[in-house]
């Protein structure tokens, strides 16, 4: 073989030096036309990656068939040269386009794509120097430096990349993917260059090492940018780094390739790897501009799920299969003793290495198993808190149910539930495990705590440090680590606060922040909704005008106590009461005046009765009294109780305090006086008419006395 010359790839040794001629007509018009080409194609931007790939294959067929022609192996290499450089241009173009278009850690990402562009773009410089210019160079392998540099730049780029979507156990699997296959390719190499690896590593190690690491950095950078294919969420486009898989594989497939005829020193231009590194070069400048126009048009992935998926699986199959294949064929293959041994311990840390993948593989699915459990019973309690928005809770069973779920669905220890209250503001009315934490029930006071600031900011407000918030309540301080509160919103109003906490520090992800605020607009969906039924029973059961029972509430009562009354056989009353001077005042005063008069009178019988007593307005100026479990004695000291206060109410009319108008009253027992409510009403009714008439004698005969 001779002695070795070392190459810097991609590189074509040339043979003779051929004329001046062909030179000066290729630096003359040839050169400033195919640039001026580049340069149209690059601003013509198409809005699809296809038509870049099918010129950049013709471009890498059409140089291939021009080097079958050319026979001077010169001209082939100063042919091959210029193709390479021109797709280093266009590598540069296309990722400083995307530098360009994007925005904070993207930026960042393509600037290393760029930098590792320009890094192959001055090795492949250097090689033209050296190759077409003849210029001398300080080592043969200054070259490499540039493109040994720009593997580990995309590399880094594409790591970022998944950090930058937040993919943390795919960084894990590349990094488990990279050394399973640079661990099965180093043994490959070692196999099948054995002999040739022995002779030369001898002869001029350096070189060696350089011609071996070739294929490994850019087989790392592949396995990289695969699993930039696999790690990228669904909503993110998969064009840009499928750009990138095809273009770092094509180059790592051209340096594998590459390797016996760079560490022998044979390799001329003219071969099919020169389009590889043509197109592979390429494609890294149509992933630049691909990223950029997939987020101008908000293209989705073209790579369907099952495509992804499949491709996880396979890479690890077709390693453990190439090591399994290396352990076979090392023992029929005659090997050198330390080659054998390093080849048997590559495979030895490929499998490692497959075993930990496949350990992190089962910690994923163990992962997404549990999120989705747990997913499972977030949307069991929205649906139970969906259930209460059509159900007939009342609000304070609603409230503790809201509290209750609130603490399964944070995983908190405890929390609380304040409702906005008419003129009251907002009122503490559930607290769940108050007493497994050491806190005292906080129900029916005034509300406190962090949760005044979601009042200011109506949004989720986290103190994680409770004691550092400035609304924290000090006396909890000892009791209470961290707390989450969001403000219960309705139809734009704030109709409460849900506040949770634990004893011990947290820091509540985004998630749990995201799901607080989804139960919290669910929540307050269901008060509204049970203080919208609580009101429309309201106007239902009680009379508008003076807050007591209407009419139809009274007789569904008076009939539910007739039959309480047979069943247990006991005694209740009946009291009609009429208003007598009703009609004068509002004929001297008004209605409205005429309306503040019922509602005084409505008050005092409410407040000279008893609890279980039920008062309400039959129709007019007439009131019924239903007094259950009251005797003919009882039920005349109660309607004397009611007088008397009646005498002493006054309302305001004309800038004056008036005395209430005289009321009437009838009272009829059951069963004395009847079984069934048209019985007891109508006797009653007959005897307040009998006492109006009493009064009636009554003024007469004092008007009759005083005249």
């Amino acid at each position: 073989m001779g002695e070795k010359t070392v190459q810097i790839p991609p590189f074509a040794s040339p043979a003779e030096p051929a004329s001046s001629t062909f030179w000066a007509f290729l630096c003359g018009p040839v050169i400033p036309s195919v640039l001026v080409v580049i340069r149209r194609v690059l601003a013509a931007h198409p809005r699809d990656a296809m038509p870049r790939y099918v010129a950049a294959v013709l471009g890498a067929a059409a140089l291939y068939a021009i080097e079958q022609v050319v026979s001077d192996d010169y001209v082939r290499c100063v042919l091959a040269d210029f193709a390479w450089t021109a797709a280093a241009i266009g590598a540069i173009a296309g990722t400083a386009r995307a530098v360009r278009a994007s925005r904070d850690d993207d930026r960042m990402v393509w600037l290393l794509f760029l930098a590792g562009s320009v890094s192959w773009f001055v090795g492949q410089l250097l090689r033209d120097a050296a190759d077409i210019g003849q210029l001398p160079m300080p080592s043969p392998l200054i070259a490499d430096l540039g493109f040994m540099t720009a593997a580990p730049l995309w590399t880094i780029a594409l790591v970022l990349l998944l950090r930058r979507h937040g993919q943390r156990l795919t960084l894990y699997a590349l990094v488990l993917d990279v050394g399973a296959v640079v661990l099965t390719l180093g043994a490959a190499v070692t196999l099948y260059l054995a002999t040739t690896l022995a002779i030369d590593i001898g002869r001029d190690p350096q070189a060696t090492a350089v011609a071996v690491l070739y294929p490994l950095v850019y087989v790392a950078a592949t396995a990289a940018a695969l699993s930039a294919v696999w790690g990228m969420p669904e909503r993110e486009p998969r064009g840009a780094v499928t750009s990138l898989f095809l273009g770092l594989g094509l180059n790592a497939l051209a340096f594998v390739l590459y390797l016996p005829a760079n560490i022998e020193g044979t390799f001329k231009a003219g071969t099919p790897i020169d389009a590889l590194w043509i197109v592979g070069v390429g494609a890294i400048g149509i992933a630049g501009a691909q990223w950029v126009e997939d987020r101008e048009d908000g293209r989705n992935s073209r790579l369907s799920g099952a495509v992804v998926h499949l491709s996880r699986m396979v890479l690890p199959g077709v390693v453990a299969a190439a090591c399994s294949f290396l352990l076979v064929y090392t023992d029929i293959r005659t090997v050198p003793g330390r080659f054998a041994d390093q080849i048997d311990g590559a495979v030895a840390l490929t499998v490692l290495v497959l075993a930990t993948r496949a350990g992190l593989a089962l910690y994923t699915n163990w992962q997404l198993g549990e999120r989705e459990r747990r997913r499972a019973e977030e949307l069991a309690v929205l649906y139970d808190v969906g259930l209460a928005t059509a159900g007939e809770l009342s609000l304070d069973e609603l409230a503790s149910l809201i509290a209750r779920e609130a603490t399964a669905l944070t995983g908190t220890d405890g929390a609380m539930v304040a409702l906005s209250e008419s003129g009251q503001g907002l009122i503490v009315r559930a607290v769940q495990n108050a007493p497994a934490l050491g806190l005292r029930s906080s129900v029916g006071e005034d509300l406190r705590g962090i949760a005044l600031e979601c009042l200011r900011t109506r949004d989720v407000v986290v103190a994680s440090a409770y004691r550092d918030h400035p609304d924290s309540n000090p006396a909890l301080h000892d009791l209470i680590a961290s707390a989450i509160a969001a403000p219960l919103v309705a139809h734009g109003e704030i109709v409460g606060t849900l506040t949770a906490y634990v004893s011990r520090p947290r820091v509540f992800s985004e998630e749990t922040r995201r799901l607080v605020r989804l139960y919290a607009a669910q929540a307050a969906i269901a008060i509204a909704n049970a203080a919208l039924l609580a009101e429309t029973r309201r106007l239902a059961r009680d009379d508008d005008l003076t807050g007591v029972l209407n009419r139809r509430s009274l007789l569904e009562r008076l009939e539910v106590q007739i039959a309480d009354a047979n069943r247990h056989g006991e005694t209740f009353g009946v009291v009609l009461c009429d208003v007598d001077g009703l009609k004068a005042v509002n004929d001297s005063a008004g209605h409205l005046v005429g309306n503040e008069v019922l509602r005084t009178l409505a008050r005092a019988m409410r407040q000279a009765t008893r609890a279980e007593d039920v008062v309400a307005r039959f129709g007019g100026d007439e009131f019924v009294l239903l007094l259950p479990r009251t005797g003919p004695l009882p039920a005349q000291a109660t309607v004397g109780r009611i007088a008397a206060r009646l005498r002493e109410e006054r309302y305001m009319w004309a800038g004056q305090s008036n005395e209430l108008p005289r009321a009437s009253f009838g009272i009829s027992w059951f069963p004395i006086d009847g079984r069934d409510a048209d019985a007891l009403i109508s006797t009653a009714d007959a005897r307040m008419y009998e006492d109006k008439a009493r009064a009636r004698t009554t003024r007469l005969a004092v008007a009759a006395e005083a005249d």
